[in-house]
């Protein structure tokens, strides 16, 4: 293998182990996790890969294949220090961090043993495939076979979703989760909150096709902001929803949109759709938010938490976002029950509209992702829609696999003709395939 003699030319020895964590690709549920509702992804035959071995110090000497072979030494602590933001080292040591506050109290961290690993892989970057969050998973279950800490993945999972918030993303466990709970020919309809994944088959006669928009959406630059700023907008919607519920006579306070849906409130998705038609407005500003709740620190704190600047021009569109999380959620539990019967034309049509709603409704879209939708169907794909945070990176397509030739070459001649629109890795035709392991 590459990597593991990659290993041996940097560090002079033999690796003890070698971690394979793979990318995911997202078919329905865009940015429902966080919000307690459930998403629909599967892990991809593609991955990061870690080779390594324990060392007799405290100390953790990383080296990037993608960073011209950087080498980056750090040591184990109860809170790591970040590296400089936006560089690759921090998702590891977001993925580390992350073991160590779960399982290290007081003077225990003396007894974790560091590790020399060398890191590489094929999942293109920035294409909105998790490589990020494979990094951390790959790089959390490093120390743990370096230490021979055996792990529960459910369990390790809801660590690694607040871990990588080290690296300033607030996102949910989706990407964690399909990480390290994979199963080839499955999707994994996955709920929250507590986490539950539950494998659903895959048509044998269909292929998940990736299309990279050539857009990068970096989670380190302005993509960060506006994908904090979505989290942002849940959780001022979230503490409108119960001000309006507490007037109305309910007074339920809930600390995510999916809990309306579990005892002892068991809201159906048609209920929520009326609640939230009835109980937000569409978009607010900073003043009008404050004036509603009367608790300008509970707003103030959420922006805080998710690094959004308190400006009184900034619009907040609460109704939007909350709209767009409902009918996706919605979708998914639709979907599992049509993937089940092997009606894949209902599901595709569940992707375009949740593409329309991701659009329109979440505005995570770009033009080169909606052109990508838009020349994908008419090129023989059956479904479509952006996948992953949004702000760039990729489509998912779902082509019946007797179509994947013409497919390829008509989006090759169409979209990809631009010299300046990726060419490598620019089509990946995937499957879905198993979670996070030792090889």
């Amino acid at each position: 293998m590459e990597t593991e003699r990659s290993f041996q030319e940097s560090f002079q020895k033999t690796p003890t182990f070698i971690i394979r964590a793979p990318g995911r690709v997202n078919l329905l549920g865009e940015h429902t996790d966080y919000n307690g509702l459930p998403v629909l992804p599967m892990a991809i035959d593609r991955c990061i890969v870690i080779a390594g071995c324990a060392r007799d110090d405290q100390t953790i000497q990383a080296i990037s294949s993608h960073h011209q072979n950087e080498s980056i030494t750090f040591d184990l602590r109860h809170s790591i220090p970040k590296h400089t933001q936006g560089h690759w080292v921090n998702y590891v040591k977001a993925g580390i961090q992350g073991v160590i506050s779960n399982i290290c109290k007081d003077d225990q961290i003396n007894d974790l043993s560091g590790c020399d690993i060398f890191l590489s892989g094929d999942i293109p970057p920035a294409s909105g495939l998790s490589s990020s969050s494979a990094l951390v998973v790959a790089s959390a279950l490093a120390l743990l076979h370096a230490n021979q800490i055996t792990y529960d993945p459910h369990v390790l999972a809801e660590w690694m979703a607040e871990a990588e918030w080290f690296v300033g993303t607030r996102g949910g466990g989706m990407d964690q989760a399909a990480c390290l709970l994979g199963r080839a020919d499955h999707l994994l309809k996955i709920d929250f909150f507590p986490l539950k994944a539950n494998p659903v088959p895959w048509h044998p006669d269909y292929s998940v096709v990736i299309c990279d928009s050539g857009v990068q959406a970096k989670k380190t630059e302005g993509a960060l902001q506006a994908y904090n700023l979505r989290s942002a907008e849940c959780q001022l919607a979230k503490l409108l929803l119960n001000n309006y519920l507490d007037k109305s006579g309910k007074p339920i306070s809930i600390n995510r949109l999916g809990d309306l849906l579990h005892p002892p409130h068991s809201y159906t998705y048609d209920d929520l759709n009326q609640l939230i038609q009835h109980a937000l407005q569409d978009s607010y500003d900073l003043e009008e938010i404050i004036s509603i709740l009367a608790n300008e620190k509970a707003a103030l704190d959420i922006l805080n938490d998710c690094s959004i600047p308190a400006d009184a021009n900034q619009q907040f569109h609460c109704g939007k976002r909350y709209r767009h999380i409902v009918t996706d959620g919605q979708r998914v539990e639709q979907s599992q029950d049509l993937l089940l019967n092997q009606d894949m034309h209902s599901f595709a049509k569940c992707m375009r509209l949740g593409h329309q709603s991701a659009r329109d409704d979440f505005e995570i879209s770009c033009p080169e992702l909606d052109q990508l939708v838009e020349l994908a169907l008419q090129n023989g794909a059956i479904g479509a829609r952006l996948t992953g945070a949004g702000f760039g990176g990729s489509t998912v397509n779902i082509v019946h696999k007797k179509q994947i030739e013409s497919f390829t070459e008509k989006m090759q001649s169409t979209y990809y003709q631009d010299q300046s629109k990726p060419t490598k890795n620019s089509i990946l035709i995937t499957k879905p395939s198993n979670g996070a392991e030792s090889v």
